[in-house]
């Protein structure tokens, strides 16, 4: 069942109890209504009788053969009501009327002790009426019976006028119900056929007109920002595919050149066959690398394998500083202020600043230093280099980009990148500019979120 068909139904099985209720409610208080009024003519009459009939044991004496029916100056004609006097023993001993009422056990109670009056519905002959008996002067009761056909027919009458039209109203409010619906969810069928048809055709520019402001209208909106995510990220696919594929046929194609070149030139001279193999080597480090790197960049290091722990970035930099004058044999320098302890995933920081670090010591001179700088969740490295261009400052974090001035040097133009999308992990951002060293100012700043609050 669609969505449309549910609502539709669930609209109509609304209205059909909004008129089921209305035209019960109508029913059951004209119904309470009627009863009550015709009580009330009960109760008057009853007094009426009560007060003139102060002696029911001579009300048969008053009435003469072949004379029209009356108690006192009271003219009772059948149509009206059905009087009958009861004596102190429930016994009928005077009526006018031509049908006997019917007298039990509650209503002789109340001719024989005078208690409160009664009221009941009975069946006579095939006639339902209402029946009210009450006390006279502790004497006897009289019965006051009046017929509820009339009653009775109204309220049939009422039902048959109210059903057809609480019918007529139903099925008109879920037509238009089912229409406002069927408006209400075109945009959500929009939305399905865009799915589906993104889904065959893999078209991420197929996008929703969107006009309105309601539920609706921000799903559809959502929507077309999930496509554009989509978009964006298949183009960042094919330019990784594509920039990854270049950066690889480099040193494949090296290695090769230097293959053939050991298989064909025989004998080879030992110098020449060192450098061949020593160009070898190199060209595989830089492909190790390369792979490494991009199999850290599309996996997002840390964000699965690695838990937020606390930390401290002037203990992770001091590591750095060791590691790479270990390897190098640079000369790096820290320097900490404001220690404070953060929530991080220290490996993947680790590694955003060796890759800063080794980015320094790739383009700063030997003999020149190298400062790494910590102030809380700020790490900044300044290097004596040649510094960052301004106009690639914005730039050097992408994926494989590298200045004029770096495409002769070694490296992926991953680094940075790596660099980015750790930091960006932790919340945090990154920046190049100019040093006050002379060379190139780069760094990241991360949240500082303590331990005790997350």
């Amino acid at each position: 069942m669609s969505l449309q068909t549910r609502v539709g139904l669930l609209a109509f099985i609304g209205v059909l109890l909004g008129v089921g209720l209305s035209v019960s409610g109508s029913y059951f208080f004209t119904q309470r209504e009627l009863h009550q009024e015709l009580d009330d003519f009960l109760e008057r009459r009853a007094q009426t009788v009560s007060g003139i009939a102060e002696n029911p044991a001579g009300l048969s004496a008053q009435r003469e053969p072949g004379t029209r029916p009356f108690i006192g100056i009271v003219d009772l004609a059948d149509f009206d009501a059905h009087v009958q006097i009861l004596d102190s023993e429930g016994q009928p001993i005077f009526s006018i009327s031509d049908i006997r009422l019917p007298v039990d056990e509650a209503e002789r109670q109340i001719a024989a002790d005078g208690v409160a009056s009664v009221r009941r519905t009975t069946e006579i002959d095939g006639q339902r009426f209402r029946i009210l008996t009450a006390s006279i002067s502790d004497e006897g009761a009289v019965q006051i019976a009046r017929d509820l056909s009339e009653t009775d027919r109204v309220l049939n009458n009422l039902l048959r006028q109210t059903i057809p039209l609480g019918a007529m109203v139903a099925l008109a409010t879920a037509t238009a119900a089912w229409l406002l619906t069927r408006r209400a969810l075109r945009p959500i069928e929009q939305l399905k056929d865009a799915a589906e048809r993104v889904g065959l055709t893999q078209d991420f520019e197929a996008a929703i007109d969107v006009d309105r402001d309601d539920e609706v209208g921000i799903l559809a909106r959502s929507f077309n920002s999930m496509l554009k995510a989509l978009q964006a990220s298949r183009q960042q696919q094919k330019r990784l595919a594509a920039d990854a594929g270049h950066e690889l046929r480099t040193p494949l194609t090296s290695i090769r050149a230097n293959v053939e070149l050991l298989q064909h030139v025989q004998p080879l001279d030992p110098d020449d066959r060192r450098r061949v193999l020593a160009d070898v080597d190199a060209e595989l480090n830089e492909l190790t690398d390369l792979v490494g790197e991009l199999v850290e960049l599309v996996g997002e290091p840390g964000v699965v394998d690695e838990p937020m722990t606390t930390l401290d970035l002037a203990d992770l930099a001091c590591d750095a500083a060791v590691r790479a004058r270990r390897r190098t044999g640079r000369k790096i320098a820290t320097d900490a202020s404001a220690r404070e302890p953060l929530l991080g995933q220290p490996g993947s920081l680790q590694r955003a600043i060796d890759n800063l670090v080794g980015n320094a010591i790739k383009f700063t001179p030997n003999g020149t230093p190298i400062r790494i700088l910590t102030r809380g969740g700020r790490l900044e490295v300044h290097d004596s280099g040649p510094g960052i261009p301004t106009k690639d400052q914005p730039l050097v974090f992408e994926r494989f980009y590298r200045s004029t001035e770096a495409r002769a040097r070694p490296g992926s133009g991953l680094g940075l990148a790596i660099v980015k999308q750790v930091i960006e992990l932790h919340g945090g951002h990154v920046w190049a500019k100019t040093s006050p060293m002379g060379g190139a100012e780069v760094g990241f700043e991360i949240p500082n979120r303590p331990a005790k609050n997350r």
